[in-house]
């Protein structure tokens, strides 16, 4: 009796785990089908294929010596659109101006007068 019940229970479990892993492979279906007419009505890429590109991009730009937002000479900067720091820094000299009390100062949200 107790063989028949571990038989039982071992076939019971196969069949919780492969109803899971049925329930996982219909949620990718049903996410891939989404994305996919999101992306044809929106033009917005699934954030899946998104996160990829920057992956790819992160793997070659490390592969050539840069890293953390630094591009190479030539490459088309994936990373956002931001401004890459290049490998030839410079130091830019600024301005001084000293901040006096008089100054005009924006009331509750107007710009002053030019």
């Amino acid at each position: 009796m107790a063989t028949l019940l571990t038989w039982v229970l071992r076939l019971f479990m196969t069949f919780m785990g492969l109803a899971f892993l049925l329930g996982l492979v219909a949620a990718l279906g049903v996410y891939i089908v989404w994305a996919t007419l999101r992306w044809l009505l929106t033009g917005r890429k699934p954030q899946v294929a998104v996160v990829w590109q920057q992956y790819s991009a992160m793997r070659k730009n490390f592969g050539q010596g840069g890293f953390r937002g630094q591009t190479a000479p030539g490459s088309d900067g994936t990373w956002g659109g931001a401004q890459a720091r290049s490998f030839d820094d410079q130091v830019v000299d600024v301005e001084v101006r000293e901040v006096v009390d008089d100054a005009p100062r924006l009331v509750s949200g107007v710009p002053p007068e030019r």
